[in-house]
């Protein structure tokens, strides 16, 4: 084993005993708590300043890599860093020679929303307590308004109180987020689906336990806690979790997988052929039907923005590779005046607003961030395939989730043993 005298400096203010785990501090545990709960609870609710309506998680976003900066652990990837500020650069000229649809402040929107993918806790560090931890709070938290989407299905549908459907419904102007609220959230059979009161669709609740359930599965995997979320997830009457689950568990993460993935999705094929004679399951793939149906909700999801992208397309070769301008997405479906929805899944979006430059550098950007952290490989699957397939890509509090969820890197063999970390992030463990 290495001397001691060859393990990297660290300040003086985070040294430990190498024997020791690693435990937060208050501070540590309330900023992880915080956070998270802003993702799920205070996402509808923001401090209007004018126009610019700054919701809760991206405050708690803000302060929490603030924080993290501030404590000495956190590494930054200053070369990809660098990199992103020059392709930020390259999307703010293409802003100013593009149509007056195009907006800095989508622009930098997504600017401040990823520039923290490049900020992570140090490797270096013992970190796998702050992972189990920030886990553990995230299903906890998941679990939470699984049983509060439970109990609003019950008394939405049953005891007719319709003030639950949202809470936007019942905020103030003055600190309601900005944003569209739906309230037409009605299923097969005029079920109202659940959204969790807090959040905005019902397929952010589906996804949002999705997430949770793999998380637990591959870590603790209590069968009351997956029961629960099960619950949760099924109140949505949405498949977008049900989606997320299924490609995070067969998407091969191997060759030996492929046997399994291909077998599995002959098996999904069946029962989506099948979904009409089998009781219950065309409520969450008879979407699929849609995809014919001009003005149906599978249209506006996976269609209508697939004619989006050909018309930005349509715009010559600068289009194609730089895009239309940060913003011109969501203008342009306003000018066209369609009689039908269409919906900004990411690829769309990025590919409509920013070309095929900038889709490339934002998607290697995520999956850099997701496939080098401490995650199964199987929630990094679900994760981005619930980011690149729905609209997800400029809401903060997804991102701030992903962010939290794959703060600590994959730690690589080392032969000098690790260092604990004691201050304001986290302190030694008593043995």
């Amino acid at each position: 084993m290495a001397s001691r005298s060859k393990i990297p400096a660290a300040p003086a203010e985070f040294e430990g005993d190498a024997a020791s785990s690693l435990e937060l501090t208050k501070t540590g545990k309330f900023a992880i708590w915080f956070s998270i709960l802003s993702t799920m609870f205070f996402s509808q609710i923001a401090i209007n300043i004018r126009e610019f309506p700054a919701s809760t998680d991206l405050f708690a976003y803000g302060f929490f890599v603030i924080y993290l900066l501030a404590t000495g652990v956190a590494h930054v990837r200053v070369v990809a860093l660098m990199g992103f500020f020059a392709a930020a650069g390259l999307a703010a000229v293409n802003v100013s020679f593009s149509s007056e649809l195009a907006s800095y402040t989508s622009l930098f929107l997504l600017f401040v929303l990823y520039v923290p993918f490049h900020f992570r806790l140090k490797r270096m560090l013992n970190l796998r307590p702050v992972q189990d931890y920030v886990q553990q709070a995230f299903v906890a938290i998941a679990v939470a308004i699984s049983v509060t989407a439970v109990v609003q299905l019950f008394a939405v549908n049953v005891l007719k109180l319709s003030f639950l459907t949202n809470i936007s419904y019942v905020l103030p102007d003055s600190i309601r987020a900005a944003g569209i609220y739906r309230g037409d959230r009605e299923g097969s059979g005029g079920i109202v689906k659940a959204n969790a009161f807090f959040l905005r669709e019902a397929s952010t609740l589906s996804i949002v336990t999705a997430f949770a359930i793999l998380v637990e599965y591959f870590s603790n995997a209590r069968k009351r806690i997956l029961a629960i979320l099960t619950a949760g997830l099924l109140s949505s009457i949405s498949g977008s979790g049900i989606f997320v689950i299924l490609v995070g568990l067969a998407f091969p993460t191997s060759l030996k997988r492929v046997p399994h993935f291909l077998a599995l999705s002959l098996l999904v094929a069946a029962l989506i052929f099948s979904a009409s004679e089998i009781p219950g399951l065309n409520l969450w793939v008879g979407r699929l039907s849609e995809f014919q149906i001009e003005g149906s909700s599978g249209y506006a999801r996976y269609v209508a923005p697939f004619e989006m992208v050909q018309r930005g397309f349509d715009q010559g070769a600068s289009a194609i590779w730089f895009g239309n301008g940060g913003g011109s997405y969501l203008r342009t479906i306003f000018l066209l005046q369609r009689k039908y929805e269409i919906s900004d899944p990411t690829w769309a979006k990025l590919l409509y607003e920013y070309g095929v430059i900038g889709f490339l550098v934002l998607v290697l950007t995520f999956l850099t961030r997701l496939y080098s952290s401490t995650l199964r490989p199987e929630v990094c699957i679900a994760i981005f395939f619930a980011w690149i397939s729905a609209a997800n890509v400029l809401k903060p509090e997804f991102v701030l989730l992903v962010w939290i969820l794959t703060l600590v890197p994959h730690r690589r063999h080392l032969k000098t043993p690790s260092r604990s970390v004691e201050g304001i992030w986290v302190a030694p463990r008593a043995a």
